[in-house]
């Protein structure tokens, strides 16, 4: 599985960052992050000028979010990628 998470800050700036489960020593970590942030459930999409906008994608499922609708455990996804997948 590739999880894929993009920030776009309100600035504009963009910040992706990757993770291949397959090429880490650790992909049923991944895949339980992934399982747990439930990608398939949809979620409000009202982001307010100036607030960063995330899109999260891990296999078949996609999300887009305004960081203030970032729940638990959505977030831990999106923070463990941002500080350990790779461009």
């Amino acid at each position: 599985m590739v999880i894929v998470v993009t920030r776009v800050g309100g600035d504009g700036s963009v910040l992706t960052r990757s993770v291949h489960t397959a090429s880490r020593g650790d992909p049923g970590r991944w895949e339980a992050l992934a399982g747990q942030a439930t990608l398939g459930f949809l979620r409000p999409y009202r982001p307010q000028p100036g607030e960063p906008v995330y899109f999260v994608c891990a296999g078949e499922h996609e999300v887009q979010v305004a960081e203030r609708d970032l729940d638990w455990p959505l977030r831990g996804l999106v923070i463990a990628v941002l500080a350990e997948g790779g461009c």
